[in-house]
């Protein structure tokens, strides 16, 4: 394909002229793994001709919520339009392409099936993003992000280590938010009355070292403590030996200790009604141990601080089981093992 037929077809598929999945077929006959890969090498990084508005983005939304478009397309196109966003200056300010990029991102995530089972919460965020798009002023999109894990039917999660971290994305600014992977194209192709937290801290916790290595290696505080970790949601049932990059992830929550967070230069919004609903659910959760805040970060994400030395298993099947209990998520599975919570469908 010469540069004339690419700009074309992206301009078709922002249009929603052509299909998603067709784009990707037109990328890989061309030796592209994406189509937003494709565009990158075949097009410039200015396209100020190119163009696409907010109406374009609440449309294609509106098609998907009343049944005229699939979620799956509208998940395809969004993934890759957004990328094309990011690797590309379209005819679009920089204000109101930071806009598009974060409905668009959200977007995606709301409609992954594989991730949220159940599609209601999904719904529900993407006429939230429809309305903010049709408001003059921006609005945040961001804080719509933690609706998703309402009422889902289950959830995998795992944790995500720091070797299981990329690197950040080369414009700051623009960066996808970091409840996403950090790809090319992100998504392309918790009976609280056994908590049982003290158990299975003798193993080894997700490919780490366990809490006993033995001779010959150094201790823990030797070692480092590790102060925060975010916990992710996988697209499928964890399997042993596997790490968080060989799923579709997204992240559900971070945990981290009160000593970091009081270093933190730049904290996050408080979230007294997370603990409140908590008690409300179940009057006998341990909320003192542990003593748990709870604070949503600028894209959205829980926090869970937690009044602990480092994060640890204990800690991260705490927070799990205190996640899941306020989000009455059916069955929430750590690392493989199903937890016990009290949720509606547990």
């Amino acid at each position: 394909m010469n540069k004339t037929q690419v700009k074309h077809a992206l301009e078709q598929l922002i249009a929603g002229e052509l299909a998603a999945k067709d784009a990707a077929r037109m990328a890989q006959e061309a030796g592209y793994r994406t189509f937003a890969e494709m565009c990158e090498n075949e097009l410039p990084e200015r396209l100020p001709r190119v163009r696409i508005d907010r109406s374009l983005v609440r449309l294609r939304i509106a098609k998907a919520i009343t049944g005229q478009l699939s979620l799956a397309e509208l998940r395809a196109w969004a993934e890759e339009v957004a990328a094309v966003l990011d690797r590309h200056d379209l005819g679009v300010s920089v204000l109101e392409r930071r806009r598009l990029t974060e409905a668009l991102n959200l977007t995606a995530i709301a409609t992954d099936a594989r991730i949220f089972k159940n599609t209601r919460p999904g719904l529900r965020v993407l006429s939230a993003i429809a309305r903010s798009l049709g408001r003059r002023r921006s609005g945040n999109v961001a804080s719509l992000y933690g609706q998703l894990f309402f009422n889902q039917p289950e959830l995998h999660l795992l944790t995500r280590r720091l070797d299981d971290v990329v690197h950040e994305h080369e414009e700051e600014d623009l960066a996808p938010p970091s409840y996403l992977p950090q790809t090319p194209s992100f998504l392309d192709s918790l009976g609280l009355d056994d908590l049982d937290l003290g158990g299975g801290l003798e193993r080894s916790w997700n490919g780490e070292l366990p809490a006993d290595p033995g001779p010959g290696v150094a201790p823990a505080e030797d070692r480092g403590q590790v102060r925060c970790a975010d916990v992710v949601a996988l697209s499928g049932s964890y399997s042993a030996g596997t790490q968080v990059q060989d799923y579709e992830w997204v992240v559900a929550f971070s945990v981290a200790t009160r000593s970091l967070v009081q270093e933190d230069s730049v904290p996050g919004t408080s979230e007294e009604s997370f603990l409140a609903r908590a008690h409300e659910l179940a009057p006998n959760f341990d909320l003192t141990t542990l003593r748990p805040e709870a604070r949503r970060d600028q894209d959205g994400v829980l926090e869970l601080v937690l009044d602990a030395e480092s994060i640890g298993r204990r800690e991260l099947v705490y927070a799990s089981k205190l996640f899941a209990l306020v989000h009455q998520v059916g069955r929430i599975y750590f690392e493989g093992r199903r937890l016990a919570t009290i949720s509606p469908a547990s």
